[in-house]
């Protein structure tokens, strides 16, 4: 504090910066840093900030998934050289199934959703392509309906352009579904595409030959 002038007015204690504050003898910027370099250090022994919670589950063939309105489950993947009279390959190529236990966990029956199942990194075939359509194996139904609580044996089905050349292993996704109750007035209710909810990679049994 510093006296000015004969009527002994004085000025304002200069009061120090927040950072510059002490607290149990160390600055608040100091404690700010060290708090900084253990979150740091924890989140890396964990891989990182964003990486819990963000990671698509890795699901064998053979595991039950909760897709939402659908539990799916993998059961297999073939190739074959046609599936007549549902699914034709082009000329020289060959057809890949993804064979699944599909069930309805709606109140309301429905086909088997086209965006459920995608192949990725199977050469001729894009990772967002859908398949040509699916088939239950116990009629040969093209795109059934599946009952609620009724599980179906459904392979979804692809073409592959080359015969010669058939993929021995594949990576599959498995999409996720949220509902969505629009209005409580008109009960206007969906589901809707959510996240990816597993990855699975299965072995390719070729039932070409």
């Amino acid at each position: 504090m510093q006296e000015t002038g004969s009527g002994g007015s004085k000025e304002p204690e200069e009061l120090p910066e927040f950072q510059d504050l002490k607290v149990r003898g160390r600055t608040v910027r100091t404690w700010a840093l060290s708090a900084g370099a253990v979150l740091l250090a924890i989140s890396a022994v964990f891989g990182g900030l964003e990486k819990a919670g963000d990671e698509t589950p890795q699901v064998a063939a053979g595991t039950a998934i909760d897709a939402g309105r659908f539990e799916v489950t993998i059961q297999r993947v073939v190739t074959v050289k046609d599936l007549k009279p549902l699914f034709t390959p082009d000329d020289g190529g060959a057809l890949i199934a993804v064979v699944t236990k599909l069930k309805v966990t709606d109140d309301t029956g429905t086909v088997p959703a086209s965006d459920l199942i995608r192949l990725v990194g199977v050469p001729g075939v894009k990772d967002t392509d859908a398949p040509l359509g699916t088939t239950n194996l116990r009629d040969a139904t093209m795109n059934p309906v599946l009952t609620p609580d009724a599980a179906e044996d459904v392979a979804y089905v692809w073409k592959l352009p080359k015969a010669g050349q058939l993929p021995t292993e594949v990576k599959l996704t498995v999409q996720g579904y949220e509902y969505i109750a629009d209005s409580i007035l008109d009960h206007h209710e969906k589901w809707l595409p959510d996240k990816i909810v597993a990855d699975s990679t299965v072995k390719v049994k070729d039932n070409t030959k």
